[in-house]
């Protein structure tokens, strides 16, 4: 089986009228509402994050799809047949979907293709014209879905967006969906990201992890930067009941990848969205009652702002 294939379905879903989502009308545009060094994390359900810096708006694994029938994809939690691949069924979405019918966009950031990171609705619906950065394993999939400004970012590379006063500088962090290397390559070479956000002498940083685990190459590649102010990992312990085996992780994996890491504060997404996310966020919190590490827990929709 094509492993770019194994848990997709087709990009060409059927969806609804198009969002009202549109990229900024003037590049590295700054909104008057929005004064220097104004760093915004809003988690919106998922792996999906608003980024707002400086009044430049970053939207990652963009998903927004409700109800029963939230998105396609294999169910990497049944028991299915590895030759053949899974079942591609509907997934249930837990909570409310995104208000995003006011948010305008100047970059999308994806970390994987698969449809809980980026989903039908999304794909169908999101403005063509938006920049778009993505893994070189997903690229000509996402130029397939229509998106016409499509970069590739390799684990290692760097992208610097200059804003009038600021500077946003986004490199490629290796991402392993599995820590057994024969599963990590069925299901596909992914991103994490490290991000600096530059105003003159202030600088905050930001390690989004994707979905991987703390493997050594992971902890190698992050010894070259500094120790992030913000690191937002991927959690809900998906595949533990399926032959793929764990392929997002859970409280017991994070705790020494960030004791290994050392940021100054943990974000957890990618967690109680979907029925597809298995492990509670409370056995996080439980694992972190001795306060190992400053964790914020939010609700889907809130904002963290980082001063």
């Amino acid at each position: 089986m094509d492993r770019r294939n194994f848990l997709r379905v087709s990009l060409f879903a059927a969806g609804a009228a198009p969002l009202p989502i549109s990229q900024a009308t003037a590049k590295g545009e700054v909104s008057p509402l929005h004064t220097q060094s104004d760093l915004k994390i809003s988690w919106l359900g998922s792996a999906t994050l608003l980024i707002q810096f400086n009044g430049f708006n970053i939207l990652t694994d963009p998903c927004f799809g409700g109800g029963d029938q939230a998105f396609e994809m294999g169910n990497p939690n049944e028991k299915f047949d590895l030759a053949k691949g899974p079942n591609i069924i509907h997934h249930k979405r837990l909570s409310k979907t995104p208000d995003v019918q006011d948010l305008r966009i100047n970059q999308i950031i994806l970390s994987h293709g698969h449809e809980d990171h980026f989903d039908q609705k999304a794909q169908e619906n999101l403005e063509k014209s938006i920049p778009f950065i993505s893994p070189p394993h997903d690229l000509n999939r996402v130029k397939e879905a229509g998106f016409t400004q499509v970069a590739p970012l390799d684990w290692g590379e760097s992208r610097t967006i200059k804003l009038a006063n600021s500077a946003i500088k986004i490199t490629a962090i290796p991402a392993y969906h599995s820590e057994n290397p024969e599963i990590a390559k069925i299901l596909g070479k992914g991103n994490g990201y490290y991000f600096e956000f530059d105003h003159g002498d202030w600088q905050r940083t930001v390690y989004w992890t994707g979905d991987t685990f703390g493997t050594k190459a992971v902890v190698e590649a992050l010894e070259a930067f500094k120790q992030p102010d913000l690191m937002i990992p991927h959690m809900g312990g998906v595949g533990t009941t399926g032959p793929l085996g764990k392929i997002s992780m859970e409280a017991e994996d994070l705790l020494p990848f960030v004791e290994k890491v050392k940021p100054m504060k943990v974000l957890p997404i990618h967690h109680s969205t979907y029925e597809l996310y298995l492990e509670k966020i409370s056995k996080l919190a439980l694992k972190n009652d001795d306060n190992l590490f400053d964790m914020d827990l939010i609700s889907e929709g809130s904002t963290l702002s980082i001063s």
